[in-house]
């Protein structure tokens, strides 16, 4: 039998209910936004990758227990954590206005995304901009195929978050002022 990296599904239900009463921190999303269950795939798939960059799992086993070639794992890997397949100004762009938008555009897409969770059959995931963990994956699991991004390109990215973080101070200072 091959060798499984799926989560113990025998804990028993007491922890877990206590687990989930305790509030430790602050949540990243508003209370009724705020998931129980953080979506963990991304997290996941490093975890499966570097499992057969490390040979504690065969290529064979691991595509046994992930369902595709760890390679291909691999680049969705480096994909999610990069620009998701768009190029860097288009990431950066797509993100920026999603940051940029006024009360009343946050409304409407609100609702529009709402709409468009009951039609959801597949997720659609974005680009996480990971400037620092994708330098790590690529330096680790020595990828360097043609589509990695350059440094040149991580930098960029890492500008853009100091500018989204910025805004993000910005619009606290703001919320503060208001209250």
């Amino acid at each position: 039998m091959a060798p499984s990296m799926e989560i113990d599904d025998n804990v028993d239900k007491k922890s877990k209910s206590t687990t989930a009463a305790k509030k430790v921190g602050t949540p990243s999303a508003s209370s009724e936004e705020a998931s129980p269950h953080p979506d963990m795939s991304l997290a996941q798939d490093i975890h499966r990758v570097m499992m057969v960059h490390s040979s504690t799992l065969s290529v064979e086993d691991a595509t046994a227990i992930i369902g595709m070639d760890p390679a291909a794992l691999l680049d969705k890997v480096i994909s999610r954590v990069g620009t998701g397949g768009k190029s860097v100004e288009e990431a950066i762009k797509e993100n920026e206005a999603k940051y940029n938008k006024t009360e009343e555009d946050s409304t409407k897409d609100k609702k529009k995304d709402e709409e468009e969770d009951s039609d959801k059959t597949e997720e659609i995931v974005e680009p996480l901009l990971n400037a620092a963990l994708y330098r790590h994956l690529q330096s680790t699991l020595g990828y360097n195929k043609s589509d990695a991004l350059s440094e040149v390109n991580l930098t960029a990215i890492e500008a853009h978050h100091e500018a989204i973080i910025k805004i993000l101070r910005e619009n606290i200072t703001k919320a503060k002022d208001e209250a």
